[in-house]
């Protein structure tokens, strides 16, 4: 692989296991101090206010100048925001600083996405998609461990790592003449009406994308007060949980690696699809922590195995010179489905509880892999060249 692609891709991974890392500490913090599942579950909200701010006007920049240097800028201004954390501490100041540290983390991941074509060639592309699913996995262990250890051990320590961290990121995002070689690509401008047919092109897959991550989003918001207020057990099986997920879409993300090309079969990924969804009614329905961590750790498995191949399609069909705009609308999508799934989950879970949700969630999941045949079948068919004629 391409050595910027390497130190890029390094450098949003490291940003990754911070902004992870923060949410972790944090969710469990909040839980333990104030024992509410809805003042957790603003964290994720207050993220996607935050990228919502930034995402459109970003993505126009990122079609128009360097996205190394819109990365470093933002390692840099990561690096002060988590600083303030070493100084003092309140609820306000946590929710302030998860509001911008996610939109500049989003944001960071908006320019690296979109570089990505740019620096590995078409057929490198399935191989580029299994290194950020491995490095995802590596990232989300890394996070993990570092945000549920520290709130067992040493939680006035914490501060000082999301700082060395972002000061790594901060090196390792140094600007390169890369995007400088496709200049030529950038002169005719598209505005964001082009780039939206490119998004209903793409629709279908856009919201199968949205209704999965969003579904597991329900682990991220309901697993610190499952294992503390429902299971009554310390943080350490909080942190292994989700480390097992990690770990699991750690080796996903290696096995896929070795066999991207045959993932992108639509029968494959509706039965991953529906196989979750039976995960979340398990979940649900066990009162065992290592029984619970050893179905995060195979949900892991089937979550990369899922990505692959859909980020794979999505990133083949979209020409270079629109990357930036149609990205930032893509993760909205994909990534901003999160946090607004997040403040859902928490209201619900406040008026039917968070085994009912759990089994709820589950029963959609099943039932979903029967679309997700067709909306893949379908989308296999579409080709680079019909976007290109599509924005002509």
């Amino acid at each position: 692989m391409d050595i910027n692609f390497t130190r890029l891709w390094m450098a949003r991974n490291l940003l990754r296991t911070s902004n992870l890392g923060f949410s972790i500490f944090f969710m469990w913090e909040i839980i333990v101090i104030y024992h509410s599942v809805f003042l957790v579950s603003l964290l994720p909200a207050l993220s996607l206010v935050g990228y919502l701010i930034l995402t459109l006007p970003l993505g126009y920049v990122l079609d128009k100048i360097s996205k190394s240097k819109i990365m470093f800028l933002f390692s840099i201004l990561t690096f002060v925001i988590y600083a303030t954390l070493v100084l003092f501490q309140s609820l306000y100041l946590i929710y302030g600083v998860d509001l911008l540290s996610f939109m500049l983390y989003m944001g960071s991941g908006d320019a690296y996405y979109s570089s990505i074509k740019e620096l590995v060639t078409e057929n490198e592309l399935p191989k580029a998609m299994s290194f950020n699913a491995v490095g995802r996995a590596a990232s989300e262990i890394a996070g993990t461990i570092m945000g549920g250890l520290s709130a067992y051990f040493v939680p006035k320590f914490f501060p000082v790592l999301l700082v060395i961290i972002s000061l790594s990121c901060v090196f390792l995002s140094y600007p390169i003449k890369q995007d400088e070689k496709n200049k030529e690509l950038f002169q005719k401008t598209y505005s964001y009406h082009q780039v939206w047919k490119v998004i209903r092109l793409m629709l279908p897959l856009l919201l199968l994308g949205l209704v999965v991550n969003g579904a597991f989003t329900a682990l991220d918001v309901y697993s610190s007060a499952l294992f503390h207020q429902i299971l009554h057990v310390s943080a350490i099986y909080y942190t292994l949980f989700l480390l097992t997920f990690s770990i699991g879409a750690f080796v996903g993300g290696i096995l896929g690696g070795k066999v991207s090309e045959k993932l992108i079969d639509e029968r494959f990924i509706s039965i991953i699809t529906s196989a979750f969804g039976f995960a979340f009614v398990l979940i649900a329905f066990l009162r065992a922590p290592l029984l619970e961590s050893t179905i995060s750790f195979m949900i892991g498995i089937g979550i990369s195995m899922v990505n692959i191949p859909l980020e794979t399609l999505m990133m083949r069909v979209i020409p270079k010179r629109i990357m930036g705009r149609t990205n930032s609308l893509i993760q909205v999508f994909l990534m901003g489905s999160s946090p607004l799934m997040a403040i859902f989950y928490g209201f619900v879970a406040t008026l039917i509880g968070i085994v009912n949700v759990l089994i709820l969630v589950g029963i959609f999941g099943v039932l979903l892999g029967i679309p997700t045949f067709f909306v893949i079948r379908d989308f296999k068919k579409v080709k680079e060249s019909d976007v290109e004629k599509l924005i002509q």
